[in-house]
């Protein structure tokens, strides 16, 4: 080969990869939120796992696209190990179509003649200012490169009469036996490794059979070898990923590498086989015929791949409990709280993985501080709040003050998780392309981690206000604030002993009965706080003091009901995935840790 046919054939190669590329996204863009909320949503069982993965890598024509997509859910916690070994079983299957679609149109039918006439119509659509027509103009155009690259590819790789150096090459490795087909499962893998891309070495090996430089059993080993080198890709992503996505990536590998090891066990029976198959297609004989080879070469890595998944699907917990066994959790990493714990870069790729961080974010920013600074400001123990005691032992229990800086913690603690938290809704909004409703999440989420914020900042407004009051000697004063902080523990006791696992009619109608009798004490409270000025039982002052303490109850209990809201419900209202989303991450747990 010459080296101007050796850059024809890389600038082919190029072509090739670009058009499945911009094919790819053209598909991701017009159904890829679907699609991943059929990932998360059909993978309940092994089985709909391996008929997801088919359909999604069958649709997107990449594995590798698929593999990724697997790789970055099972790190975000939104699929588990063996959902994602299914899912990838059936991507191994998916990934077969590409051979069928070369096949049968790059070599049955000139698709290349009507690539121009494709384009043209693919521009038109392509400059539309309508999404729906410039994503469908993006995959014609995707799909016109994809065999113009191949057309080029046909013309780079001489045949078996120019090119008798090479034949003579591929034959005597050929002609080693057994080890000569070692030799091709080898260059099959680091043909792979090198373009990244499987399809573009089926399509490489596929060429290369028809023009005769290949025999069946070569062509057959190379891709043996695309089928473990296709699994370099996954195993790279994890490589910055957690443990589950490492182990992921790594079941990827060892399912790939036992089916290869029992088709060389059976290799040239297997062949027969196929080859008696390929017979029913016009009569193809690839094992005598270059030109039917790749109607063989589809039949084999089609059949290869389905009975491998037959045979290993019901082992795929040993394959998970074998992985897990290999790659063992590392310690857990002690993050301080006012660091984020879930928000990684990875995570922003997909506008599912990127919201379910955020959640898990927002609802660990809510545990971690809602709680235990309202109940400390008040100088109320946790522990007393939910115990079994009455509001008014609880109260009369925590008459010793709590140590707590409220204004410090806020700064020091909960500002710099503000930021980030805010920091990283921004990114998903800017970076990523969202439906409607996952907008409103992020926004929701967002006012969500402001009411947070001023939760506390209405707890330390009561602690300043009560500690005017805390050594006075005026009995009415006392006994209206011990009342109000009676009222703070059945509140919060409210929201750490409700069922947020009930229906969503219930967990509705324990928000607005909450919120209402919120409205009844503050207004009873001022009715009282009236009478008690009137009969000098109290200042003005000091009956101020009281109204600005109900306003920050009720202010706290607005602000309660609507993070609550968010955190525990809104999840019913996202979208699909929604209810998913409760089901895999037990989303509805109590969210008072």
């Amino acid at each position: 080969m010459s080296w101007i046919s050796f850059l024809n054939l890389i600038g082919a190669l190029g072509l090739f990869l670009y058009g499945m590329k911009v094919m790819s996204d053209a598909l991701m863009s017009i159904a890829g939120h679907k699609m991943r909320t059929l990932m998360v949503k059909l993978t309940s069982n092994r089985f709909k796992g391996v008929l997801t993965g088919l359909t999604i890598t069958g649709l997107i024509q990449s594995s590798s696209a698929t593999t990724l997509m697997v790789v970055s859910f099972v790190n975000a916690q939104l699929l588990s190990l063996t959902e994602a070994i299914g899912v990838i079983m059936g991507a191994n299957i998916g990934t077969t179509l590409t051979a069928w679609l070369i096949t049968l149109l790059g070599f049955k039918v000139k698709i290349s003649a009507m690539a121009i006439p494709l384009m043209i119509v693919g521009f038109v659509l392509y400059i539309s200012k309508v999404k729906k027509r410039h994503d469908i103009g993006k995959f014609i155009v995707g799909f016109a490169l994809l065999f113009i690259g191949l057309q080029f590819m046909k013309d780079a790789i001489p045949n078996l009469e120019q090119s008798p150096a090479i034949y003579e090459f591929f034959q005597a490795s050929s002609d080693k036996g057994f080890g000569g087909i070692l030799l091709f499962v080898l260059i099959g893998t680091i043909l792979t490794l090198i373009l990244q891309s499987s399809s573009a070495t089926m399509a490489i090996t596929l060429v290369a059979a028809a023009q005769g430089l290949l025999s069946f059993e070569a062509a057959a080993a190379i891709v043996l070898g695309e089928n473990i080198g296709t699994t370099i890709t996954a195993n790279m992503a994890a490589l910055i990923a957690g443990t589950q996505a490492k182990r992921t990536a790594a079941a990827h590998f060892l399912f790939n590498i036992i089916g290869v090891i029992w088709v060389l066990l059976f290799f040239y029976y297997f062949l027969d086989l196929v080859s008696l198959v390929a017979g029913y297609f016009q009569g193809a004989q690839p094992m005598n015929n270059p030109t039917d080879i790749p109607i063989g070469l589809s039949i084999f890595h089609t059949s290869f791949n389905i009975i491998n998944t037959v045979l290993l699907l019901g082992f795929v917990s040993v394959i998970a409990n074998l992985v897990t066994r290999l790659i063992p959790e590392k310690p857990q990493e002690i993050i301080e709280f006012s660091k984020p714990k879930f928000l990684k870069k990875n995570f922003l790729k997909y506008p599912e993985t990127a919201i379910h961080v955020l959640l898990r974010e927002t609802r660990r920013l809510y545990r971690k501080t809602v709680f235990e600074a309202v109940t400390h400001a008040l100088n109320l123990h946790r522990e007393d709040v939910i115990s079994s005691l009455s509001p008014q032992q609880v109260v009369k229990q925590s008459s010793q003050k709590i140590p707590i800086e409220i204004h410090s913690f806020i700064g020091l603690k909960i500002k710099p998780i503000y930021s980030a938290i805010l920091d990283y809704a921004s990114k998903i909004q800017e970076r990523l392309e969202l439906n409607d409703e996952q907008w409103d999440l992020v926004y929701r989420l967002k006012i969500t981690v402001r009411d947070i914020l001023h939760i506390l900042q209405n707890a330390a407004r009561f602690r300043h206000e009560m500690k005017k009051y805390a050594d006075s000697d005026n009995e009415a004063m006392k006994r209206e604030i011990d009342y109000m902080r009676e009222q703070v523990v059945i509140l919060m006791r409210g929201y750490h002993d409700w069922k947020p696992n009930s229906s969503l009619k219930k967990r509705k109608r324990f928000i607005k009965s909450i919120k209402r009798q919120a409205r009844i004490q503050d207004s009873e409270l001022l009715t009282r706080v009236d009478g008690l000025i009137r009969s000098e039982a109290i200042t003005p002052e000091m009956g101020a003091a009281l109204i600005n303490c109900s306003s920050f109850i009720l202010h706290m209990t607005e602000r309660l009901n609507a993070a609550v809201k968010t955190l525990s419900y809104v999840a019913d209202e996202y979208d699909e995935i929604g209810q998913v989303l409760l089901e895999k991450t037990h989303y509805h747990e109590s969210i008072s840790a």
